[in-house]
């Protein structure tokens, strides 16, 4: 089941059934909004055996059960190796797609993360897309689509995906501390329901940035001193993006708030200037070997 996004949906349906499908499409939008699970569905209403195109998928044909389990001869799921999809991967890709389908008319890849595509393997891509080899559609997911080339971008369908209201939310549950602290990202609301320890982690990681945000120059620097114990510095990038995370959910908030009185506009631009800074610490964190304790402490310099 889809939670929210239905005009994307909706445009995705049209697409299919008007037979008006672009080689590739491009989704866009914050992490854990749902966007693979869209890009599942739509792959299942591709292949779908259902007579009927407006019930597809049908959740019950064998195409739609092997799509769902990853299992489909004719379905390439290209998902990062340690953060970084590499040539070696899209090379595979090519291998495959140079044979016939089996069970359908057509092949369907997605790649998940596409901004992790080094750039050997976005060059690379970029000749698989520029001639495509039998019938095939590609949905590239990315939560950070200016990473990739001016050229792949071009080549795709873009489609945004944007955090839901909290009706949307319901769907998944009447929590009201889930739907506030999942910020309209139905996939971080299941995770919070599915994961009570996850959930206490990230209320912990909130305490923390709430802190890290209103101590002075010298303090932050002495925490992340701390942060990052010499024998275990090199195995901190999870918990610095969960922190960087936290960051931007209280300088969203704040945010929001300033908007909602009389406004600042000194006090605005800091906080969307800060929230800037956030989000370039966190795509660097996720794209590059970066040094993530020299991260935050440049971050904190700019703050």
């Amino acid at each position: 089941m889809i939670i929210g996004h239905k005009r994307q949906w909706n445009f995705l349906k049209s697409a299919f059934l008007g037979n008006h499908l672009p080689q590739a499409f491009l989704f866009e939008g914050e992490e854990r909004l749902g966007k693979k699970k869209v890009a599942f569905e739509f792959i299942k209403t591709i292949f779908c055996e259902h007579k009927e195109d407006q019930k597809k998928p049908c959740q019950n044909c064998q195409n739609c059960f092997l799509v769902e389990k990853n299992n489909h001869p004719d379905f390439i799921f290209i998902t990062p190796e340690k953060r970084e999809i590499k040539i070696d991967q899209i090379r595979d890709l090519q291998n495959k797609l140079s044979l016939k389908p089996i069970l359908s008319k057509t092949k369907a890849i997605i790649i998940n993360d596409a901004h992790c595509l080094n750039i050997q393997a976005q060059n690379c891509f970029l000749k698989t897309l520029e001639e495509p080899k039998n019938q095939t559609i590609f949905i590239l997911i990315s939560s950070l689509p200016n990473v990739l080339l001016g050229t792949v971008q071009s080549r795709c369908e873009s489609l945004k995906f944007y955090p839901l209201n909290t009706k949307e939310i319901q769907e998944i549950t009447l929590s009201q501390e889930i739907l506030h602290y999942s910020s309209g990202k139905p996939g971080k609301a299941i995770s919070f329901l599915k994961n009570q320890n996850s959930f206490l982690e990230f209320q912990k990681s909130l305490m923390v940035a709430k802190e890290f945000l209103t101590k002075d120059l010298l303090s932050n620097f002495l925490f992340i001193r701390d942060f990052f114990p010499k024998d275990k510095e090199d195995n901190k990038n999870e918990e610095c993006l969960f922190l960087l995370e936290s960051i931007t959910w209280h300088l969203r908030k704040a945010l929001w708030i300033r908007t909602q009185g009389n406004v600042n506009k000194n006090a605005l631009l800091k906080t969307k200037k800060a929230i800037e800074l956030t989000e370039e610490a966190k795509m660097l964190l996720q794209t590059t070997n970066v040094n993530p304790r020299l991260l935050l402490e440049n971050l904190i310099l700019q703050f």
